[in-house]
């Protein structure tokens, strides 16, 4: 069994796959992040939750690692080392080559996490695509027919917007994020919560299709596929009419792939 890690900026998903016959998830856990956590701290929730999901953590052969932040990449290391003790891929330090072409001014800016979604998108013939991942962030990335990272945009994601506005203003409250689907019904709050809901949501909605338009005003993007991945994608597939496919675990498959076509 494969373990994959991806660690983003506000959580961290451990994911099991086996790859027998074809990739297939077994089971999902996630925590947040803390750059206090040590490897010693990490390792007895780790074989809690294997022990929970019914899975023997010595199952697991081979581990692949994503990771946007220096801190957690660090401890995720020494965790792999100190208790798993088997072969680990580690995007962007043992893999100088993922064999796409990444065309950015600098491309040692581009995270590890957009480098796998524009792999992933290639390997399952999604490409060519305009990746959205719903996450800390909101990106959007351009992935050539061929795999390459072409750029992209990044936006405050919906729960940073949601956090902002709670923090810096002094009479709204917290509220959380929901989907909206009856936009006849939704867009006009009449009260302060609904008003605020209404804002948030519709305004990311709003944002996401007016940003995939001018992209594909641009001709040699306009028939790209749009595809949604994040923990939030799903919460706005009804009301973006733009989105043409949700790959939930988009990053993960990525690692997968990565770990079983570089494992030698």
């Amino acid at each position: 069994m494969i373990l994959a890690i991806d660690c983003g900026n506000t959580n961290t998903v451990f994911a099991l796959y086996t790859t027998n016959k074809q990739i297939k998830k077994l089971t999902s856990w996630r925590i947040n992040n803390d750059s206090k956590r040590t490897a010693d701290l990490y390792y007895p929730w780790l074989l809690k939750m294997f022990e929970v999901s019914k899975f023997d953590i010595k199952s697991v052969t081979g581990v692949s690692v994503a990771s946007v932040v220096p801190e957690t990449l660090l401890n995720i290391k020494s965790l792999i080392k100190k208790y798993l003790n088997v072969k680990t891929l580690i995007v962007n330090e043992n893999i100088l080559n993922l064999g796409i072409k990444v065309n950015i001014e600098n491309p040692k800016e581009a995270g590890a996490d957009r480098l796998v979604n524009s792999y992933a998108a290639e390997k399952l013939k999604i490409s060519p695509a305009i990746i959205i991942d719903f996450g800390t962030a909101t990106t959007f990335d351009i992935v050539g027919k061929n795999g390459s990272y072409n750029g992209g945009i990044i936006a405050p994601g919906v729960n940073l917007s949601l956090e902002a506005l709670y923090l810096a203003t002094a009479n709204l409250p917290k509220v959380s994020l929901r989907s909206l689907v009856d936009k006849n019904s939704s867009i006009i709050g009449k009260n302060t919560i609904s008003a605020m809901e209404s804002g948030i949501f519709w305004g990311y909605v709003s944002m996401i299709e007016g940003l995939i338009e001018k992209i594909k005003s641009v001709n040699k993007f306009s028939d790209y596929k749009v595809v949604a991945t994040g923990g939030l994608s799903n919460l706005f597939k009804k009301s973006v009419k733009s989105i043409d496919v949700i790959v939930d675990d988009l990053t993960l498959i990525g690692l997968v792939k990565l770990y079983l076509n570089n494992k030698n």
